[in-house]
């Protein structure tokens, strides 16, 4: 059966590089996707390769073309919107590139994110060969062959923290471009997140109107930072949107391989983060109540029900097996909470499968009975208290102080950090405080508060038209809120900003940013219509000035006056990659010897490609020949802490440079830097365990940038 010529309005064919412009947006989502599923899925199973990944991602990406329906029209509005949208993420992603962060000391996630990016360009699996290390390290309990929490020990291999999904993925752009491929994949990871928003809104507001979300986005202060390194949040975030999407096109068009495509995006989460199932729970529940919603045949929807819940469940649980597979320490140390959400989404899903069962029966009654006993009076009380709750949660800084325990390491070690941070920025020292109160605040910090305040608006829109129209706006809902509400109330997460908000990126941001364009539509649509084209070119300008006003801080009579944020204009650790290079440089083909800083253990061990050990204190001369004796080649020592050693000679530094850092800010967005200043000295063992300075062996002083 061929397919029916496109059609304009006027009856006359329509040429078919128009709709190719029009779906261009979604189907460069979808092939990021399926891109990330196919390097997550590999690398699972130990068969991350160019030769397994690319050809798997080629036949998904054609497999799943015809999810991305083509118009039956394009209008002028169609055409414009997709070329703006277009046009502006490809800029976005180009400018961003440029400034690129180089984290590749891991002192925040994405230093091992990005390492095990760097591995898995040239191994199959992210297991790390100790190489010896294990030995080495026997001689005392100070010297270790891992390094605490992001890189532990599985057996004789060395397993950086946390799932493979994004780290596979930057991979693939290693394959391209070697480093700087893995290093500015992300990136594009946070451009295709525009356009998910973009694809998003404009099932919603229409062609033009979306550009509005998608462009608060872009510019967003958060966006921004967290796209520019490798955290997993904007690969969530395109995830999350796109899954929204193509669920509620399964629900509203029943199209069945939409609803797989969804089904596999949002299971997938968990390949990505540790607590994918939150979000994927939110997405099962919204899609099953939306298909109880709709009409057509019960046995058709409880159908395609069943299969949304199997298809999404069976990927979600192979990506906690994976997390085990390939971060058994990571996964070992959050065991309770990942347990506590899988049994809570398992519960959940069983429970709405038999729901579904129950449909054929009648059983989707409940739903329908419901939403026909609320009325329309009904479904504008549940906006209503939507929105009401909102604003309760956004009021909490008035009437409330939210702390932590002490009772444990973890609580402890946190309080620490926080009081360190309060005495640098002079606020008042209360270690205890967690500023949960203020997490709706926060979305106003890269959002701005008329924007935070039009999405609670939205939100109470999107529920009454949920409940009485349109059920497949529950899919924006239940992509949404339900993390932003368990985060808002307690984000568990050391306070200080862009780290705090990486909880509100992947849904919280962009729903939000998605809500205030739907309540200022709906805002413009009810003023005179001699108005109405007006307001709604002020609301669209506002929705990326108001996010851009973030960049800079205008404070007269401080000690900073005029400050920018630092995630926007500041390129993060800046100075890194030459730092590991010269390090690398300083004796190459040597086992290494680390001594001093866990912080660069994962990052010698992976830049390098050389056995290595972690020295946490002074060793004596018999301890380091012991050591050496684990390898055939005499090792290299690189320390910052040369009176730990005996030398032949007096030392001197061989590798000086500089990193630089956004500073850590407590209630704001960060506005100034620090400049973390390096002097690595370097030595070869000898026989006896004294160490032979590296330049007396002719070697000059190697000082980076």
């Amino acid at each position: 059966m061929t397919r029916p010529a496109l059609r304009q309005a006027d009856g006359q064919a329509l040429p078919r590089p128009r709709a190719t412009l029009v779906t261009a947006p979604e189907r460069i989502v979808l092939g990021l996707a399926v891109l990330a599923l196919a390097a997550g899925l590999w690398a699972a199973v130990g068969l991350h390769t160019p030769w397994t990944v690319l050809p798997t991602a080629a036949v998904g990406i054609a497999l799943a073309w015809r999810v991305v329906p083509a118009p039956a029209r394009v209008t002028a509005s169609d055409r414009r919107g997709a070329l703006i949208a277009l046009v502006g993420a490809g800029a976005w992603a180009v400018v961003n590139a440029i400034m690129y962060a180089e984290y590749l000391i891991v002192v925040r996630d994405p230093g091992f994110l990005t390492l095990a990016g760097l591995w898995l360009v040239d191994h199959p699996d992210s297991d790390i060969p100790s190489l010896g290390a294990i030995d080495a390290a026997s001689v005392d309990g100070s010297v270790l062959a891992d390094a605490s929490q992001a890189w532990n020990l599985r057996g004789d291999a060395v397993q950086p923290q946390g799932a493979r999904m994004l780290s596979a993925l930057i991979a693939t752009g290693g394959w391209v471009a070697g480093d700087a491929g893995v290093l500015m994949f992300n990136v594009l990871v946070g451009a295709v997140g525009i356009l998910a928003v973009y694809v998003l809104a404009r099932r919603m507001l229409g062609p033009l109107a979306s550009l509005a979300p998608a462009a608060a986005v872009a510019v967003s202060v958060s966006h921004i930072g967290l796209s520019r390194a490798a955290y997993t949040e904007p690969l969530t975030l395109v995830l999350v949107i796109a899954a929204a999407l193509w669920l509620w096109r399964g629900v509203e068009d029943r199209h069945g391989g939409a609803l797989a495509l969804g089904a596999a995006a949002s299971g997938a989460l968990s390949f990505v983060r540790i607590d994918g199932a939150a979000y994927a729970a939110g997405l099962l529940a919204a899609t099953v109540l939306a298909l109880a919603l709709v009409p057509g045949s019960r046995a058709r929807r409880a159908g395609a029900a069943l299969a949304t819940i199997a298809v999404q469940a069976a990927l979600l649980f192979a990506g906690y097996a994976a997390l085990w597979r390939w971060s058994e320490g990571y996964a070992d140390r959050l065991a309770d909470q990942a347990v506590t959400l899988m049994i809570g989404y398992g519960l959940l899903a069983v429970a709405l499968g038999l729901w579904a069962l129950t449909w054929i029966g009648g059983g989707d009654r409940v739903a329908t009975g419901a939403r026909d006993l609320l009325g329309r009076r009904g479904a504008i009380g549940a906006g209503a208290a939507v929105a009401g709750l909102l604003l309760v949660l956004a009021s909490r800084p008035l009437w409330m102080t939210a702390h932590r325990g002490t009772d444990n390491s973890v609580d402890q070690f946190t309080n620490s950090v926080v009081e360190s941070f309060q005495s640098a920025q002079g606020l008042p020292i209360d270690p205890t405080r967690t500023y949960a109160e203020h997490t709706v605040a926060w979305v106003s910090y890269y959002l701005t508060w008329p924007l935070v305040l039009l999405g609670i608006l939205g939100f109470g829109l999107a529920t009454t038209c949920a409940i009485s129209r349109r059920p497949g706006w529950a899919l924006l809902l239940g992509a949404v809120l339900p993390t932003s509400l368990l985060y808002f109330w307690n984000p568990e997460v050391v306070p200080d900003q862009l780290w705090a908000f990486r909880r509100f990126e992947p849904a919280t941001l962009p729903g939000f940013a998605i809500a205030a364009a739907v309540a200022a539509w709906w805002i413009s649509d009810r003023v005179r219509p001699a108005w109405r084209a007006r307001s709604r070119r002020i609301a669209a300008g506002a929705f990326a000035l108001l996010p851009l006003t973030t960049w800079v801080s205008i404070a007269p009579g401080s000690d900073l006056p005029v400050s920018a944020a630092t995630p926007v204009f500041v390129r993060e650790m800046g100075g890194a990659y030459s730092q590991l290079e010269d390090l690398c440089a300083v004796a190459p083909d040597r086992p290494i010897v680390l001594a001093g800083t866990s912080s660069h253990f994962g990052s010698l061990r992976v830049m390098c490609d050389e056995p290595t050990v972690l020295a946490l204190a002074a060793l004596e001369p018999d301890q380091v020949a012991r050591l050496a004796e684990a390898w055939e080649t005499a090792p290299v020592v690189l320390t910052r802490n040369p009176e730990w050693f005996e030398w032949t000679t007096e030392p001197a530094p061989v590798v000086q440079s500089t990193v630089r850092q956004a500073s850590y800010e407590l209630q704001g967005i960060p506005r100034t830097y620090f400049d973390r200043s390096y002097s690595w000295y370097a030595g070869i063992v000898g026989e006896d365990g004294v160490l032979e300075p590296v330049e007396a062996d002719g070697r000059a002083v190697v000082t980076s940038p």
